[in-house]
């Protein structure tokens, strides 16, 4: 035991001795995240606020951006390592195109927690019976919001006209200013208005079969990061699910309402759009039918082939969902 104890210490006084002593320090990682604010992005925050972060030995430095897109292009260019709730259309093409991006977890599948509305007062009661040239709100391109959005217009044959709007508060500007006509939101964004009766809801996510089991929102790393910190980008999202699975406890729920300024039951019914599982790390759902929706989009050419898609998805971490 003594001599144990011994090698130990002696391991110990090597590696400070020879400046090494800082491999006890936290690993640094610089995240890009989209729309603060959002339900599903304050996981981030509570991960860092409940201590999950720092129990996993990681220093997190948080960029936040307006949009998927952004998040892909930090990640892209390497100036930042990870990039949380982001279009699964975007990464999918990004990666076609070479850029050295990895999906290390699903974010969101199913897209209940979107939805789209118009004013009060607005002559756009279905989304079916939209006039041609109705502009539809979405975030950036290759965005969950984008994918979502083409594939109602799809599934309703619809011939609304979609438009980049930029985050859930900015779209709210622009639809109550008259610049647009239907805006998007994920709750509890905009529950309050819809409660008020400012808004009215015309279309959910879901609406449109082909999404509900689709994986529409993925967290995507830099790839040559990955290669050398696989533990490190393990070790991250551990701490991220703790974030989730704390963000739907009763305590999570008073944290963003107090975060949000938002009141408690109108956070609650968060629930009532998507659910704990719907942020599940595996599988990547519907793969298959984001590719085709990529292809249709313009965003690629032709088909992944099963060995580019092994090497797309690497889940770095497989939560148990309760």
């Amino acid at each position: 035991m003594k001599i144990r104890t011994f090698v130990v210490s002696l391991a110990v006084a090597a590696a400070v001795a020879s400046g090494a002593g800082t491999a006890f320090a936290a690993d640094k990682v610089k995240v890009a995240a989209s729309q603060r604010g959002n339900w599903s992005t304050a996981m981030l925050i509570w991960a860092e606020k409940q201590g999950y972060f720092k129990a996993e030995n990681l220093d997190v430095e948080v960029v936040w951006t307006a949009g998927g897109s952004d998040a892909q292009q930090a990640v892209i260019s390497g100036a930042a390592q990870i990039a949380t709730q982001t279009g699964t259309l975007g990464i999918i093409s990004a990666f076609a195109k070479g850029a050295p991006v990895r999906i290390v977890a699903a974010s969101m599948t199913g897209s209940g927690g979107l939805y789209w509305y118009a004013r009060k007062g607005s002559k756009l009661k279905s989304f079916k019976d939209a006039p041609a040239g109705t502009t539809m709100a979405f975030s950036r391109p290759g965005s969950s919001t984008n994918l979502v959005a083409a594939a109602l217009k799809k599934y309703f044959k619809s011939k609304v006209k979609l438009v980049s709007a930029g985050s859930a508060t900015a779209t709210m500007t622009q639809l109550l200013s008259g610049q647009i006509d239907l805006g998007w939101a994920s709750p509890p964004v905009g529950l309050d208005k819809i409660k008020s009766g400012e808004i009215q809801v015309v279309v959910r996510g879901d609406d449109a079969p082909t999404v509900r089991s689709q994986t529409i929102r993925v967290h995507a790393v830099n790839a040559t990061w990955l290669k050398a910190n696989r533990g490190v980008a393990e070790r991250f999202m551990r701490a991220m699910w703790k974030g989730h699975e704390y963000g739907y406890r009763e305590a999570g729920m008073k944290a963003y309402s107090a975060f949000s300024k938002l009141p408690l039951d109108l956070v609650q019914e968060v629930t009532k759009y998507s659910t704990l599982k719907n942020h599940a790390y595996w599988p990547v759902g519907a793969l298959d039918q984001t590719i085709k929706d990529a292809i249709a989009n313009k965003r690629l050419k032709k088909p992944l082939t099963k060995a580019q898609i092994d090497e797309l998805v690497q889940v770095v971490y497989k939560p148990t969902v309760k």
